[in-house]
């Protein structure tokens, strides 16, 4: 009974497909594989802000000191709002609790995520071109020619998801009306009084465009830079790339920020001197509308299926900050649920991971999306009834305090192998608790 020695290929090497790894690995899911399409594992784009309520399952995963050793460490508040003409201080929302959020490169965080994963599981260089099922196993083959098996497949492969593709969901991403530019900046590239405004994440809040800064790693360990995330409305007429990822001069977004605070315009010069071609990386902001198919179990088998997790399912806008942060929720609450299921019924343990993660992963889109508008004001000059601190705070409020595990034993319990389920609700809470 359950799935505890299933044959799972995880397909996507990102930080989603590599999160559930580490869920897998936790939870003594052991036969698994990672399979990532580009040659080696690595991550593109600016730094990641990993909040509260994933880095209690980081944490029990056993990886937080080496998070924290490239990470920044106990920000002063969660979020500080300034004027975008004058650059004073509006107001701040204060940490969570703890643990607080950390601000790291993705690169780094996802060599902390390989951190704790055999090296043998780790397939790069193998882009997925189709599945086919035999009766008794599923064939993967890549386009490098090779091929694999499973029995459970994992798509961790992001917003334009192959495996998604698969199970037949053939909706187009929506573009969100953004674009978002992205470069890092040297503290020691600012003068000492602008450094220290970069020293917690802060937003400068403009006419439909806002700049985000976020204080990305630690002096310790020589990882310290200013992540520059700037958002700014323009039609999508205006994109020239086939690809939503490109590069655009850093001019571009000057011209966006031209007469706003001095603190900017120190920040775009900083762009200017550490990236020295001129150019920052630009990405159009599509998302998919939420949909009612995560999975597929194969009828002349019910313990062999398809499942989707991450972006591949559940995108959502960055306004937030929990693209990452939900895949890593979605990797345990799935994970755990195969390891403790109590027969071969795959596809009501699907069902309830789906049950468990769809109402939340749907409401983040829905509120990032809202975030989004509220951050990217037509009256930013002042807060509103809409847009106060206390207000923000109480929004985001719901995201940071869930507790994954707890709802995933709670409603878990009947389905679990009886012999496995009370201590492994004991074990779960202790862990997650001596995080905090």
């Amino acid at each position: 009974m359950g799935f505890t020695n299933a044959r799972i290929a995880i397909i996507g090497g990102g930080l989603g497909g590599m999160a559930f790894a580490n869920a897998a690995v936790h939870v003594g899911l052991t036969n698994i594989d990672v399979y990532e399409s580009a040659p080696q594992f690595t991550e593109v784009g600016a730094g990641v802000n990993i909040t509260r309520n994933a880095n209690r399952i980081l944490d029990a995963y056993g990886l937080k000191q080496a998070m924290l050793w490239k990470s920044s460490r106990d920000p002063p508040c969660y979020m500080e709002y300034r004027h975008q003409k004058t650059g004073e201080v509006m107001g701040q929302i204060d940490e969570f609790g703890q643990p607080s959020s950390r601000q790291i490169h993705r690169a780094h965080l996802l060599d902390v995520l390989k951190e704790r994963l055999p090296s043998s599981i780790l397939h790069t260089g193998k882009r997925l071109r189709s599945i086919e099922y035999t009766g008794s196993e599923y064939i993967l083959s890549f386009e490098d020619g090779s091929v694999s098996t499973a029995t459970i497949i994992i798509g961790c492969d992001g917003i334009k998801s192959v495996v998604r593709q698969h199970l037949g969901i053939g909706d187009s991403p929506n573009y969100s009306g953004q674009v978002v530019y992205r470069g890092y900046v040297r503290y020691e590239d600012l003068s000492p009084e602008v450094a220290a405004v970069y020293r917690k994440t802060v937003i400068f809040r403009g006419h439909r465009k806002h700049i985000l800064t976020l204080p990305i790693g630690n002096d310790e360990s020589r990882t310290s830079r200013i992540g520059v995330i700037g958002f700014a409305s323009e039609p999508l007429s205006e994109w020239k790339s086939e690809s939503w990822m490109a590069t655009a001069p850093i001019d571009s977004l000057h011209e966006h920020v031209r007469d706003w605070a001095s603190p900017i315009q120190e920040l775009i010069q900083g762009l200017r001197k550490n990236h020295t071609d001129g150019r920052m990386l630009k990405q159009a902001l599509y998302v998919r509308d939420p949909v009612d198919k995560w999975f597929h179990v194969e009828e002349s088998n019910p313990a062999h299926g398809i499942v989707l997790v991450g972006d591949s399912v559940h995108s959502t806008l960055p306004h937030q900050g929990q693209g990452t942060c939900m895949a890593i929720e979605s990797g345990i609450a799935l994970a755990t649920i195969l390891r403790n299921w109590g027969s071969d019924d795959l596809a009501s343990s699907f069902q309830l991971y789906k049950d468990i993660r769809k109402p939340r992963t749907d409401k983040v889109t829905q509120t990032s999306y809202e975030a989004g508008l509220l951050a990217s004001a037509d009256l930013p000059e002042s807060f509103t009834e809409t847009f106060r601190p206390e207000l923000l705070k109480e929004r985001m409020r719901w995201i940071m305090e869930g507790d994954v595990l707890a709802e995933v034993y709670r409603r878990g319990a009947p389905f679990f192998a009886k012999q496995q389920a009370a201590p492994a609700v004991g074990e779960a809470k202790v862990q997650v608790q001596a995080s905090l």
